[in-house]
């Protein structure tokens, strides 16, 4: 039924272009009805699983209109930041207003009710919404894989530029330990959210805090690795995605060059004693992350 209607360039559907193009309105409803479309907005709707979930709640954005009153904040200020977040919940628009009484209009909406100050709000991007490190607080303090979740937003966040000072008094005003103990091991040398999560199944499980992104470099100063995570040079962590050969990837190389460059610079870390370990987003879907890491720790004596 989708095929027949008239898509923007954003790949929203929106009922004055339906209308303008001579169709009724009423289409727009049947294909709600019929599961083809999702209603996000007041005339506004998108394909069922065609848009990703950020590109749909900027969509979102769009229907809503923030002032000093009404503030963009949570998973949506995080949205207009660009911080990246683990798994958040992106079904609805989050704004923060300062009392219950204030009307927000539309659906779709998640409420909070906090008095914000002057330097917890901004303008990004068209819209008012709160500070980068009042956000992150906000998202950690929600996340819905708690520790996991702090820890990538809190990564992410001083990635980005968010002032460590800020973070920390907003935090101790939370009271929560979960939240105190995400920022002290929070570190602007996470590359994404799945390294985040890796590093937190391994805190979780009591491994011990590894040092990110320290090269090991061989006698002749050649730089051999820069890992995700390094353990007294001689354990070393990754978490690879996709992009295992992206990292050693040099201007003219094609996968296969890489990839044997890649199988080279681990033969040179095996002949030095140096074990690397590789997780893939299904290892952490798995919960499994901590288990050879315990093992191989062990042996190398690095669980002391």
């Amino acid at each position: 039924m989708t095929t027949t209607l008239p898509i923007d360039h954003d790949g929203a559907v929106r009922r004055r272009t339906v209308v303008a193009s001579g169709m009724s309105a009423t289409t727009l409803y049947r294909a709600v009805t019929a599961g083809a479309l999702e209603r996000i907005g007041s005339g506004l709707y998108v394909p069922v699983g065609a848009v990703a979930p950020e590109a749909r709640h900027r969509l979102m954005l769009g229907d809503v209109t923030s002032s000093a009153a009404v503030v963009l904040s949570h998973e949506s200020a995080a949205v207009v930041h660009g911080l990246p977040m683990l798994k958040p919940d992106l079904r609805d628009v989050h704004v923060t207003v300062p009392q219950e009484t204030q009307r927000v209009r539309g659906n779709l909406r998640r409420v909070h009710v906090a008095e914000l100050g002057a330097d917890e709000v901004a303008e990004v991007g068209g819209h008012t919404v709160t500070v980068l490190e009042r956000t992150a607080v906000d998202v950690a303090a929600a996340a819905p894989l708690r520790f996991a979740g702090a820890l990538a937003v809190f990564d992410a966040a001083l990635r980005r530029g968010a002032q460590p000072a800020v973070l920390a008094v907003l935090v101790r005003n939370r009271g929560s330990g979960v939240l105190r103990r995400a920022l002290a091991c929070a570190s602007p040398l996470a590359d994404g959210v799945g390294e985040s999560w890796c590093r937190a199944q391994l805190l979780a499980a009591g491994l011990p805090r590894p040092r990110l992104k320290h090269p090991v470099v061989d006698t002749g100063g050649e730089v051999l690795a820069e890992p995700d995570m390094n353990w007294r040079h001689r354990v070393l962590g990754e978490f690879d995605g996709t992009a295992r050969y992206q990292r050693i990837r040099v201007k003219g190389d094609s996968n296969l060059s890489a990839a044997w460059r890649a199988i080279a610079r681990d033969d040179k870390l095996r002949a030095r004693g140096v074990r690397v370990l590789r997780w893939t987003w299904t290892d952490l879907e798995r919960r499994d992350v901590a288990v050879a890491c315990r093992f191989l720790l062990g042996r190398r004596g690095l669980l002391c």
